[in-house]
């Protein structure tokens, strides 16, 4: 069975408004089709705010502090809803 994909978002991750950042790289995935896990990495810090130095987990996964973070098998990471998006489109599963 091939490696998933792990999606860290913050606490609010599907539940906060359309706009979300931990929301939309979410839904992207889903639409996609691409079969992911979540993990919740920003308890208590759903907005990331005042997080600079509080994650350095995450800085040391990704090399910054900012959810959402889309970890590939193999290590790589995508930082970002937006790069997360368009990651998801160009590799959209066939139905």
């Amino acid at each position: 069975m091939a490696a998933k994909p792990k999606l860290h978002v913050c606490s609010i991750d599907t539940g906060g408004p359309k706009i979300h950042p931990c929301r939309r790289a979410h839904e992207a995935l889903e639409a996609a089709g691409i079969a992911h896990t979540s993990v919740v990495f920003g308890k208590n810090k759903p907005f990331g705010m005042f997080s600079k130095g509080t994650r350095p987990d995450l800085k040391d996964l990704s090399g910054q502090e900012k959810l959402p973070v889309l970890e590939l098998p193999g290590g790589k990471t995508i930082n970002g809803s937006s790069k997360i998006v368009a990651w998801a489109k160009a590799n959209t599963v066939a139905a």
